[in-house]
């Protein structure tokens, strides 16, 4: 018995349909509601897989990290770029007192007099908080002096070259042409010779104690 074109389109047709049920079926009853939840869990897996295994390279550093961590805190303890006292009022008068101690080197006499020493702790509000919040203190010292050109010079280097180290910051110069030697310290009418008058910050860094602020 022959089939008709018809009837072969027809039995095409019937059974192009039924693969079209059985995918949306399939799509429907199966996949979304099996399918697909496994293969999102299975993702899931992998990525806590793979984060297990961060998370155990990262242990296996620990003490490694911990050996890292100690040298780095014997080497902040011995560390003779900060300041050695036990707080702000000691960290400054120590600063005055080796500022003093550089200039009286000099042996320069009134050729490099101090005119003011003033420590400075700084201001309050939010920049304030946040310097709080650090590991150092910034210990300040604002001076004033009046100082023959060579002799200043001998200053800063020897300020900034010492242990433990200093910066000088905010140094305004004014220039002079001379001025008399004060009476009983010098021949009448001798003149210091182009002295300056000079302004500047100098500061320091004082290590906070790990139990609290200061």
């Amino acid at each position: 018995m022959r089939l008709t074109p018809d009837a072969r389109h027809g039995r095409l047709l019937a059974v192009v349909l039924l693969l079209i049920a059985l995918l949306l079926g399939y799509l429907g009853g199966v996949h979304w509601w099996f399918v697909a939840p496994l293969m999102k869990s299975r993702g899931e897996m992998i990525d806590l897989r793979e984060e297990e295994a961060r998370f155990r390279a990262i242990a296996q550093q620990r003490d490694a990290i911990r050996e890292a961590l100690g040298e780095v805190r014997a080497f902040e303890a011995g560390n003779p770029g900060f300041l050695v006292e036990a707080n702000f009022d000691l960290a400054a008068s120590a600063l005055i007192q080796r500022l003093q101690e550089q200039i009286d080197t000099l042996q320069a006499g009134d050729r490099c007099a101090l005119v003011s020493r003033t420590p400075f702790r700084g201001t309050g509000g939010s920049g304030r908080a946040a310097e709080s919040d650090t590991p150092f203190e910034k210990v300040t010292i604002k001076v004033r002096m009046r100082c023959e050109m060579e002799f200043f010079g001998l200053l800063m280097h020897g300020l900034e070259s010492g242990s433990p180290q200093l910066f000088v910051a905010d140094l305004t110069i004014t220039g002079r042409r001379g001025a008399p030697v004060p009476q009983g310290r010098g021949p009448v009418g001798v003149q210091q010779q182009g002295y300056l008058d000079t302004a500047f910050d100098l500061y320091g860094y004082l290590r906070r104690s790990a139990g609290g602020k200061k």
